[in-house]
């Protein structure tokens, strides 16, 4: 058995999830399920615990709409400060939370959302972006070269294959155009996943059932280098600080202990620290031109 982003033949498995084996190479240090099987159309179907089967919930797209918005004033710090010039790409749509802030900033838009059931969920959702978001998986032949900003936020764990992912998204690239990923960072998958059954998260299942990638930002970096990119800024972003992206992965109003343990992260960082948010990247292709003056020190 090799692994599926170095070719190792070494990985040794660290823990069961959903009837899979979730294993791990000692090279690349990448983890990934076994067997290795996934649809990235398909991202949600196996999970009984949809976010798109709680859109009628009292205040859950409100909670999704202020996390994404402060996304979208992330992406557009590390883009510059202004996308209003920028040819926009965004792989992974969703349900349209973080395109409809996207679309509105950017000088174009351009979503693509593989899931039929996600497209739909969009299309009804967010009228405004009719004729911006297509269902597809990856930018075709007339895509090529001719955006300045790709956007992947939680794409590269549904993805079988990553690394060919990778590369035939970034053929969408401009010349110096730059691409932003955002994963979890698994660094501390064990203790992510006892945490998570003690919540009771997934349905008392330790990892996301669509999940068949898991990265760390040693395995990002690798794939980053193998796929001909080279990171601009890899830094963590914490998920403990933001009190709705706790609401809305507990389903529920917060615990006052919840709220404490929050109100700690923002005021310490000691998730992002202890590598227990996510894993934000900013990227160009290798070689390409040095950033723009004014760049360097931008915080997330």
């Amino acid at each position: 058995m090799n692994c599926k982003l170095c070719g190792g033949g070494r990985p040794k498995e660290i823990l069961r999830s959903q009837d899979s084996g979730i294993m791990k190479c000692p090279d690349c240090g990448f983890m990934y399920r076994e067997p290795y099987r996934g649809c990235a159309a398909a991202r949600c179907a196996a999970c009984a615990d949809r976010c798109i089967d709680r859109l009628s919930e009292p205040g859950f797209l409100e909670a999704r709409l202020r996390v994404d918005g402060r996304r979208a004033k992330r992406i557009k710090r590390l883009a510059g400060g202004d996308l209003s010039e920028l040819n926009v790409l965004e792989l992974g749509a969703g349900l349209g939370c973080l395109a409809s802030h996207l679309a509105a900033a950017s000088g174009r838009y351009l979503g693509l959302e593989s899931s039929p059931v996600f497209y739909g969920c969009l299309k009804a959702g967010f009228r405004d972006l009719a004729g911006k978001v297509e269902n597809a998986l990856l930018p075709g032949p007339e895509h090529r070269g001719r955006f300045d900003l790709l956007i992947l936020v939680d794409v590269l764990q549904f993805a079988p294959k990553p690394l060919e992912f990778l590369r035939e998204a970034a053929l969408a690239l401009a010349k110096n155009g730059r691409i932003y990923l955002e994963v979890p960072d698994e660094s501390l998958m064990t203790l992510r996943a006892s945490a998570r059954k003690a919540l009771g998260l997934y349905r008392g299942s330790p990892l996301h059932h669509g999940h068949i990638n898991f990265f760390t930002p040693r395995s990002l970096r690798f794939l980053l280098r193998e796929a001909g990119l080279r990171a601009e800024v890899l830094k963590q972003a914490s998920i403990a600080a933001d009190e709705d992206r706790l609401f809305l992965t507990l389903k529920k109003k917060l615990p006052a202990w919840v709220r404490a343990s929050s109100l700690a992260a923002r005021l310490t960082g000691a998730d992002t620290l202890l590598g227990l948010g996510n894993t934000v990247c900013l990227c160009r292709r290798a070689g390409a031109a040095a950033r723009a003056p004014g760049f360097a020190g931008l915080t997330l």
